[in-house]
């Protein structure tokens, strides 16, 4: 029975002392493309991490209106590039038909922009071009976004939080710490009782 108790405490104080891992949830920004342009107008550090997304949304007044963004994958300032890409052309509304299909199956109200090396993105500053088409004339305007490495290790030392969405995390993190503590220590005074009663 001694070999199992240390064995036991082994593995509760490995994970107890084991390090609280960080995540996050991939989430999609949005975007409203609209006659007064994109709002926000870009998305500055500290708000995006690798695999979130953009999600742009037409929500443009002027029925006739179409918006796309064009993305600079290769940072060279132009956005005609091999590797450069757009979201296609975007309006208001799209034609359904009597069983509530799209009658143009290319017809888009929104798009999404993963963050992401698989879509060509590395972390850093991401230049686009808002283009706004409408009654024949195109208005563009640039619009940022950076984004940085999902990150998951902690910091050394102790750190304090900076917004309420960390200090929310790191509650819930303490809260879990202790609820995995509970549960541990319940399963080990569970087995010695039952090692106890299995005893002659």
């Amino acid at each position: 029975m001694a070999p199992a108790r240390l064995l036991l405490l082994t593995l509760i104080l490995g994970l107890l002392a084991s390090p609280l891992v960080v995540a996050h949830d991939q989430k999609e920004y949005t975007v409203i493309l609209g006659s007064e342009g994109a709002r926000p107008d870009s998305i500055s550090a500290g708000v995006l991490v690798e695999s979130d997304s953009i999600f742009f949304r037409n929500h443009d007044s002027r029925a006739d209106a179409r918006h796309r963004v064009l993305v600079d994958a290769d940072s060279d300032g132009a956005f005609e590039g091999v590797d450069d890409f757009d979201t296609g052309w975007m309006v208001t509304s799209c034609e359904l038909n009597e069983t509530g299909h799209k009658v143009d199956e290319d017809c888009q109200t929104a798009a999404m922009v993963l963050l992401a090396p698989e879509n060509g993105l590395l972390p850093g500053n991401i230049s686009m071009l808002h283009q706004v088409e409408f009654e024949g004339e195109v208005v563009e305007t640039t619009f940022f976004a950076v984004y940085t490495s999902d990150d998951h290790s902690m910091p050394n030392g102790p750190t304090e939080p900076t917004d309420p969405e960390l200090e929310n995390r790191v509650a819930v993190d303490q809260s879990q710490s202790l609820l995995r503590a509970v549960i541990i220590t319940a399963v080990a005074v569970s087995l010695a009782l039952v090692g106890r009663l299995l005893r002659p």
